[in-house]
């Protein structure tokens, strides 16, 4: 049977327009279904397995967090992301120049909303040491990533980027120690005021940042190094900030931590610790000698070892008397380390189970 051109003809363009019906009718229907609809969007229980959403290690500080995550300086934060790598995502919010004054003009920024509406002015007057309940400890489902969070938006490949802010480091001080007349000088009074302030961010059931389950941990201030920062200020201009100011800082960093129950690092006494034992260590080994040929060059090496350098020994973890160096990032972050494994041992890594990639 042979057909004619016009059958022919006919035929062909029912073919072409039955394809073209189809598709539209497929695609049509795809987006409906997986970008129209938030329903199609796979919940985090649905994606738990596939692609696993991280909790959030949220760092709040200055300068020395904002270049923390440096891994060329050998940063505490870059080391944290590596301790918690496929656990918790390490978040940086460190701001260069800021005091806790400065700070708390961004702070609504940097932590995530968990209520559209709030009675902030009641903060002023509530702080955690006041309620009977206790923060930072687990007491069942809170409320995260509300439509007012700037943490990432749910999506159908990562839906639960940060899930919840399991624990925020407060890390001041730095800037507000500054010698009066600096532009980062902060009163000793506001700088504590502060800190409780920040606190009650998170732990105050008025505020709009509520999260009693998010655990809180204060680092002091790092020791100042004096003759470090005189000497740069010869090259360039540096803030004058005097040891003794930080370790007012500190101070008050341990107190305002012991008054609200949060733990703390104190970063200040274990570099102070440090860079006088080995200065001693360094005067008894000078004592010594090397007349004894034998162990002359084990005690040479180790007096070499021990020597505190040009600087009172503040060089051994601080690259111009404020800011740390990969010594002092390594001290840093052990003692974080051991600070959450001690008081929250549920944060300890584990094992990770393996993400199979989506399909």
């Amino acid at each position: 049977m042979v057909l004619s051109r016009t059958t022919v003809r006919v035929l062909v363009v029912a073919a072409v327009v039955t394809l073209f019906t189809f598709n539209y009718i497929y695609i049509t229907s795809w987006a409906s279904n997986d970008l129209s609809s938030t329903s199609s969007i796979p919940s985090s229980g649905d994606m738990t397995y596939e692609y696993p959403g991280y909790d959030v290690l949220l760092a709040f500080g200055d300068s020395i967090t904002q270049i923390g995550d440096d891994p060329n300086n050998g940063g505490y934060l870059a080391h944290l992301t590596r301790h918690y790598e496929r656990q918790m995502d390490v978040l940086n919010r460190g701001f260069a120049g800021y005091n806790t004054t400065g700070a708390r003009a961004i702070v609504h920024r940097v932590l995530p909303k968990t209520r559209s509406n709030t009675r902030s002015s009641a903060l002023s007057g509530w702080y955690p040491w006041q309620s009977s309940s206790k923060p930072g400890k687990s007491t069942g489902p809170a409320i995260y990533n509300s439509t007012g969070s700037i943490w990432p938006r749910r999506n159908s490949h990562f839906p639960s980027s940060a899930r919840k802010l399991q624990l925020c480091i407060i890390f001041f001080g730095a800037n507000d120690a500054q010698a009066e007349g600096e532009a980062g000088h902060n009163p000793i009074e506001k700088y504590a005021e502060d800190l409780r302030y920040f606190v009650s961010l998170l732990w105050s059931p008025d505020s709009e940042h509520y999260s009693p389950d998010t655990r809180i941990l204060f680092i002091t201030p790092p020791a100042s190094g004096e003759l470090m920062i005189k000497a740069k200020m010869r090259s360039g201009h540096m803030p004058i900030i005097r040891n003794k100011d930080t370790k007012a800082c500190a101070e008050v960093v341990k107190k305002v931590a012991t008054e609200v129950g949060a733990p703390y690092v104190d970063l200040y006494s274990a570099m102070e610790n440090r860079v006088h034992s080995a200065n001693k260590r360094a005067e008894i080994l000078n004592k010594l000698g090397t007349s004894n040929s034998t162990s002359a060059g084990k005690v040479e090496s180790t007096v070499q070892a021990a020597k505190s350098g040009k600087y009172g020994g503040y060089d051994q973890f601080l690259i111009d008397g404020i800011h740390l160096n990969p010594a002092g990032n390594k001290l840093l972050f052990d003692l974080v380390v051991a600070e959450i494994n001690k008081n929250w041992p549920e944060l300890k890594p584990s094992s990770p189970v393996l993400a199979k990639p989506p399909k």
